[in-house]
């Protein structure tokens, strides 16, 4: 459904504008340079790092990860794809499935940028030229991902680049 509601909107509202911003509704908090800093990385595709607020004890915050979408294909994760069958969806967050990609966060925070083959739709900067050439957020299965994730897939395979900055933060509400 999500994918479907994008799709349209692109397709719909894109006039002459240089960048597309997909962002959640419920971000808590984002600087308030985000896009012209994001802009500046000249990416086709480009995200920060979504963290969520929780409460650890009486009076006390820690910041946990929130996106699990954001990530980097590794050795052992082509090596798993490579055993699925052609209809076999991946979703990433479930302790269950064990997916051993690397996510945006566990990357080391020096790291200023970094390709991923995954993104989530939180906060995630598009060059308007990607979704004009005609890449969208797939309904259907894409190298076993969908939506956000199949975007990054489906980009990536037309020569787009897509990447995540470890060190860059954006904090979604409590979900």
């Amino acid at each position: 459904m999500m994918a479907r509601a994008r799709n349209y909107l692109w397709t719909r509202a894109l006039g002459n504008e240089q960048w597309v911003l997909w962002i959640d509704g419920d971000l808590e908090y984002y600087p308030p340079s985000i896009v012209h800093d994001l802009m500046a990385y000249d990416k086709d595709v480009i995200v920060p790092n979504c963290l969520v607020r929780r409460k650890s004890g009486q009076d006390k915050w820690k910041h946990t990860v929130y996106d699990r979408n954001a990530w980097q294909e590794t050795r052992k994760s082509r090596s798993m794809i490579k055993k699925l069958k052609d209809d076999e969806f991946l979703v990433e967050g479930y302790k269950s499935l064990k997916t051993h990609r690397k996510y945006l966060d566990n990357f080391a925070k020096n790291e200023t940028i970094v390709p991923l083959d995954g993104v989530g739709g939180t906060f995630t900067l598009v060059k308007a030229h990607v979704h004009r050439s005609g890449i969208g957020f797939p309904t259907w299965l894409f190298q076993h991902q969908v939506e956000t994730e199949g975007f990054a897939k489906l980009a990536k395979a037309n020569g787009y680049g897509v990447f995540g900055l470890p060190f860059y933060y954006v904090r979604h509400v409590v979900g």
